[in-house]
């Protein structure tokens, strides 16, 4: 990136790097592609971990049971989040594993064991309960369908869908460690209704899709508007990439770990 692009993104409030707080003890988590940072001593055997959009890259997802054993939940009713589950657990229960993307390949090392520890929930998520229309990409190959783009292909699929505190209550949750979003410029609803119901959820990872499959050429200021409402909420922006794959930490839990690392 040239150094003029880069005081236009910071006159603009568009840089990725505009904002972050780093943390010096975080870790990076998944494949190259769909990975995230996230803080150490952090997540342990009791955290509740939503991961939301699955496709056919769960590695996050199901490090989180590696590392932490942790509590998760996967969200994606799209057939290719589905046959890719299904194909990982039939994989591993015949030791076999699973590897994936050509390049920068990242191979699955859960066990069967920890795998039947996941839920997946074939329920997509949105701001209401009901039936939705999830568009085909135009491009050939790729793996994920959108409530929110593609609509210009004119081909969907209907699934079912529900409000984030809907499935929280269903699940006998009323608190969140960790939230991964991951759907197709869906994000923007989704945050909405976590900050509008007030759930109480600590670390939010958002991938702002229209980075890769802008709608129009205002999306940096529809991510640049929703990640102002998560720090008016009080969330820090702890780890940015330049393709705004972004951490977010509920600031109570950001300053613990903070006097956590001045104490080390």
């Amino acid at each position: 990136m040239s150094a003029v692009v880069k005081v236009i993104k910071k006159v603009l409030g568009i840089d990725p790097q505009q904002g972050v707080e780093p943390l010096t003890q975080i870790e990076y988590i998944g494949s190259a592609y769909h990975g995230y940072y996230v803080p150490q001593h952090f997540l342990t055997g009791e955290s509740v971990c939503y991961c939301i959009g699955a496709g056919e890259d769960i590695s996050f997802d199901t490090e989180l049971k590696v590392r932490y054993d942790a509590r998760v939940y996967i969200f994606d009713p799209m057939p290719e989040g589905i046959l890719h589950f299904q194909q990982l657990r039939a994989l591993a229960h015949t030791d076999q594993r699973l590897t994936i993307h050509e390049k920068n390949p990242f191979t699955y090392r859960i066990t069967p064991d920890q795998l039947a520890d996941i839920q997946f929930v074939e329920i997509g998520v949105w701001d209401h309960k009901g039936v939705l229309k999830f568009y085909e990409p135009p491009r050939e190959g790729y793996p994920s369908h959108s409530v929110y783009l593609f609509k210009e292909s004119g081909k969907y699929i209907e699934a079912p869908v529900d409000r984030l505190s809907n499935l929280m209550n269903q699940l006998g949750h009323t608190a969140i460690d960790l939230v991964k979003i991951e759907i197709e410029g869906a994000e923007y609803t989704v945050i909405d209704t976590i900050l509008e119901d007030k759930l109480d959820v600590k670390l939010i990872l958002v991938e702002f899709d229209e980075v890769h499959n802008a709608k129009d050429k205002r999306f940096h200021y529809r991510i640049r508007k929703t990640c102002n409402k998560l720090k008016k909420a009080g969330y820090v922006l702890i780890h940015s990439t330049e393709s705004m794959k972004r951490s977010f930490l509920r600031r109570d839990v950001f300053d613990a770990l903070k006097a956590q690392e001045s104490e080390t």
